[in-house]
């Protein structure tokens, strides 16, 4: 265990202080950029300790994001709502879906799981399509912000209430994985067959694993929406889902501040791409960029399969 891991909450606390200032230096664009970075880094935690010390795998983790965005939205606007609510009633969606759907999906392991999880979010963005009380096609606008008193939250309050929530969800995260319950996690992930033997209920695990990186994605969600007054299906589609994958690798995926790096890199890396594909190649598609992405998913893998901490702790030993 490096430093920095046994040293969760002061050092979330540090990073949430530096934000803080920040935001009041930063361009309009870049304090949006902040508030992606924390919400997608929000998710991909929850996504590490399914993924990284369950040793499961999740294609389709923008679902439940989804969940969580649309249920705040619906509460929000239809029945008024505040979205401080919204946003529990978001995590409690996505985390009975997510409890529902596991007694199908953690049946399967590996390939078909990555499958299993594929389809649901597939499934799930459909409905989202599909039903016009949430909008379908369309989109859901008109989504009210988050307010404390008399105080509406402007975009700098937003960065800041994300990255408070990854510190939040970088402490709870780190005192679980270092617990009984999460070095039991990772003995199921390194041989479940043994860990059963000793009475190890790891189905009961995974399931817990699962739900929790769900309720991790629907408060991310929640507060996606009400930061950005809009959604629609195609911000919860299988490409996102992908990027929270490849967050997970590049960051590395038994790290919680993995998730961060990885994020950060991730949505520093479209910008990037967004910037510099229309310049190399004119008339290019957005397609380009998933392409790319991809690549450098597939060379991650290859060149360091533990992701980026783990050179730096390997550095740091």
């Amino acid at each position: 265990m490096t430093r920095l891991s046994a040293a969760y909450g002061p050092v979330a606390a540090a990073l949430v202080a530096i934000v803080a200032i920040l935001v009041w230096f930063l361009p309009s664009y870049y304090t949006g950029l902040l508030t992606l970075i924390g919400i997608y880094a929000l998710v991909t935690i929850g996504l590490n300790v399914f993924m990284g010390y369950a040793g499961q795998v999740s294609l389709g983790q923008a679902a439940f994001v989804g969940i969580g965005a649309y249920t705040s939205a619906v509460l929000s606007v239809k029945l008024h709502v505040t979205p401080w609510l919204g946003a529990i009633a978001g995590a409690c969606a996505a985390a009975l879906v997510a409890y529902a759907l596991s007694f199908i999906v953690l049946r399967l392991r590996e390939n078909l799981l990555a499958l299993a999880t594929l389809a649901l979010g597939i499934v799930i963005n459909v409905v989202f399509n599909e039903w016009e009380f949430i909008g379908g096609s369309s989109g859901f606008k008109g989504i009210p912000g988050f307010t404390l008193g008399s105080f509406t939250f402007d975009e700098r309050a937003y960065a800041i209430l994300a990255w408070v929530l990854v510190a939040i969800g970088i402490w709870f995260a780190g005192n679980l994985v270092q617990s009984t319950y999460g070095r039991t996690l990772v003995a199921v992930s390194a041989g479940e067959l043994g860990a059963q033997a000793i009475g190890v209920n790891s189905e009961t695990l995974r399931r817990q694993a699962f739900v929790l990186s769900a309720v991790y994605a629907g408060i991310a969600g929640a507060v996606y929406a009400s930061s950005f007054t809009y959604i629609d299906p195609s911000s919860f589609g299988f490409l996102l889902s992908v990027n929270f994958v490849l967050m997970s690798v590049i960051g590395g995926l038994r790290s919680l501040w993995g998730a961060v790096i990885g994020a950060t890199i991730v949505v520093a890396l479209g910008q990037v791409l967004q910037t510099v594909i229309p310049v190399v190649l004119p008339g290019a598609r957005g397609d380009f960029q998933s392409f790319f992405l991809g690549v450098i998913l597939v060379v991650m893998l290859i060149l360091l399969p533990r992701g980026l901490t783990s050179r730096f702790a390997a550095s740091g030993s």
